[in-house]
């Protein structure tokens, strides 16, 4: 009796960690995103071919794509510094926002709209506040619950900017100015606070 056996893998052929394959599907996706796909139009099978990766991975590692697109908004989160204190405040001559800010921004609105998403995007946007209200005591030197609350400030401004902001006719390096404007104000905050 003959037994029919699938072909396995090529002599020679090795396998990447779960680790490796998971920041394969997050950097695929970042770069499709970054390439102009709309997050809606993303799909699992994109990824994965963009990662060059078998198709089921998606499933395996993240349990969907939209599971994926939070962990990818982590990435980006946990690969600087602070996700949107750097872009907002030290935006050099361009005034224009961090990319990958703008993206995880854009993946954060879409997976807004799934209430399961709740605590998790509840937390992250936390970590975000503090993660800004932190940078903002350490270079301005304001206390904590002032800090927070230009924190807030600062972020409510680049929600506006993402959303519409785009929208209004502003040169980029009236942005630059803006963000510059922002800096003093802090600078004058923190001079009355020591006082």
């Amino acid at each position: 009796m003959a037994v029919n056996k699938k072909p396995g893998p090529a002599l020679g052929t090795t396998y990447d960690s779960a680790d490796v394959t998971k920041l394969k599907l997050i950097n695929a996706t970042i770069k499709l995103l970054r390439k102009g796909r709309p997050v809606s139009q993303l799909t699992a099978l994109d990824i994965t071919k963009c990662a060059k990766v078998d198709k089921m991975y998606v499933r395996r590692f993240f349990g969907d794509r939209d599971r994926l697109f939070l962990e990818t908004i982590l990435h980006i989160a946990t690969s600087r510094p602070s996700l949107i204190g750097a872009a907002l405040f030290n935006s050099g001559q361009s005034g224009s926002v961090d990319p990958d800010v703008v993206l995880a921004f854009t993946l954060f609105t879409h997976l807004a709209r799934n209430p399961e998403f709740e605590p998790q995007l509840l937390g992250l946007a936390e970590a975000v506040l503090n993660s800004y209200q932190h940078q903002i005591e350490k270079e301005f030197g304001l206390s904590g619950e002032l800090a927070t609350r230009q924190a807030v400030l600062g972020l409510m401004a680049l929600i506006g900017f993402l959303t519409t902001g785009h929208l209004l006719p502003v040169d980029q390096r009236d942005i630059a100015k803006w963000l510059e404007s922002r800096r003093d104000v802090l600078r004058i905050l923190a001079q009355q606070h020591r006082q």
